[in-house]
């Protein structure tokens, strides 16, 4: 443990960034939004494994990982070694590539709604893409969404970040909660066959609920014979709208189909980014024939669309999360991690203010809202700065890898046990947690300017 991180580097280079960066960086995620200035490392210099090491040569566990895409972890071996076979022969051509091929054809072997696929560089790019041929499809333009669907237009214009946006988008995208069917019916009702399509992430904290039992099991599928996404699924049926499954996080984390394999619903389109190609930049759109034909002549073309890089780490990466069965490991490890958190937070009494929730390879920690600590983002902040002195860098939440062990396990706990027993003492002597914070206030990526903040929106943002 230390008490004061070396940022000596980290500093310099974060005052060089905000005179000729906006922001600072190009992440809102991997900012000063979301890691406390003047206390926190601002730039990484390497990683290896699960391990960041950033400018000062400090070296923490990583539980962001990039924001989620390294399920193999920094720099796998395979993975290096594919993209650095395909930059020798070249990354970009004047023609298509076999790769694009390949990765195809591995997707629709592997996701239940997949028949055709075309390739993005995020997720971002896939989501406005799958709206876009569900909008051509139906010939409407609302949308109904749970989740957190990227920077583009028609999502982020229901944020307070909507500046430069024209003010249409805001009417045509209408939030609902997750595990929340009334909410979704609402919408269905208030704008009777407007709507396009519904986009969700299929899991977010909370697994579907089940109508047999109040949420789903982990291995859900001989119990979901009616379930929320299933319920979804058949009022978009009803009402001739097509359902998106926003799988950027979910994909090739949860199941290697998705948590469409894993909960048993098949959507119409998919969207997947992220773990698909362990951080080197592509996403995908895939779906049924009769919608991705329109493809044709809805416009999604860009230079890097066919950027082999991409697809060759996709490759060596979904076969080797298949050959080496590295889902199952990383279920386990979680699984192992997120109980033994909550029995820490029960050893220590404070149940009422904390919980580890979500999916094992990739849990949330909840900080509820209680009278003693009444500003979350204070706690978060807090609690940030404790784990990065223990050395663990963290932003709330807790992304799994391949490369994640007993020994991580052992001294993730152990960095939260100091933590808790701070707070407890803190707690006690009735002061604020405000006090003993070194560096500046964590903040909001956005909020929602909605009449009401879908559920899923509990996650972590970027």
């Amino acid at each position: 443990m230390v008490e004061k991180i070396k940022i000596k580097n980290s500093k310099k280079l974060l005052n060089i960034a905000k005179k000729i960066i906006p922001t600072g960086g190009q992440t809102f995620s991997k900012g000063t939004h979301s890691f406390s200035e003047k206390f926190s490392p601002s730039h990484a210099y390497k990683g290896k494994g699960n391990k960041i090491y950033d400018v000062d040569n400090n070296k923490f566990l990583d539980f962001v990982m990039g924001a989620q895409p390294l399920i193999l972890g920094y720099a796998d071996p395979d993975v290096n070694k594919a993209v650095n076979n395909q930059l020798k022969l070249g990354s970009t051509f004047s023609l298509a590539n076999k790769l694009e091929i390949d990765v195809a054809q591995l997707l629709n072997r592997l996701v239940p709604s997949s028949e055709q696929v075309r390739f993005g560089k995020n997720g971002a790019d896939a989501n406005t893409a799958a709206v876009k041929i569900a909008r051509a499809y139906t010939k409407r333009e609302h949308v109904a969404f749970c989740g957190y669907h990227g920077w583009h237009d028609w999502f982020i214009s229901t944020t307070d970040k909507n500046l430069g946006i024209p003010k249409f988008n805001e009417r045509l995208a209408h939030p609902f909660n997750f595990n929340d069917l009334k909410s979704l019916k609402k919408i269905f009702k208030k704008y009777k066959n407007k709507i396009a399509c519904v986009i969700m992430e299929p899991v977010t904290v909370s697994s579907p609920k089940c109508m047999l039992k109040k949420e789903c099991n982990l291995d859900c599928k001989k119990y979901c014979k009616i379930n929320f996404l299933k319920e979804v699924k058949k009022i978009c049926i009803k009402n001739k709208s097509l359902l998106i499954f926003d799988e950027v996080v979910t994909g090739f984390r949860y199941s290697l189909g998705g948590a469409q394999k894993l909960y048993g619903v098949t959507p119409d389109i998919s969207c997947f980014a992220k773990a698909i190609s362990n951080g080197v930049p592509l996403s995908a759109v895939v779906g049924k024939k009769k919608y991705m034909k329109l493809f044709n002549n809805v416009f999604f073309s860009f230079t890097y669309g066919g950027e082999c890089l991409g697809l060759a780490a996709a490759k060596a990466c979904i076969n080797k999360l298949i050959k080496k069965k590295a889902l199952n490991r990383i279920f386990k490890n979680g699984k192992i991690f997120k109980d033994k958190l909550n029995r820490l937070i029960k050893i220590y009494h404070l149940e009422d203010f904390f919980s580890c929730d979500g999916h094992p390879s990739r849990t949330v920690f909840t900080i509820k809202s209680n009278q003693v600590f009444k500003i979350p983002l204070v706690t978060k902040t807090f609690i940030q700065q404790e784990l990065l002195k223990n050395g663990i860098l963290w932003s709330g939440y807790h992304c799994i890898t391949y490369t994640f062990n007993k020994k991580d396990i052992e001294l993730s706990l152990a960095a939260y046990e100091k933590t808790f027993k701070k707070i407890i003492d803190i707690k006690n002597k009735n002061q604020n947690l405000k006090k003993y914070i070194r560096g500046n206030l964590l903040k909001k990526v956005f909020t929602r300017v909605a009449d009401f903040q879908a559920a899923s929106l509990k996650t972590n943002v970027k």
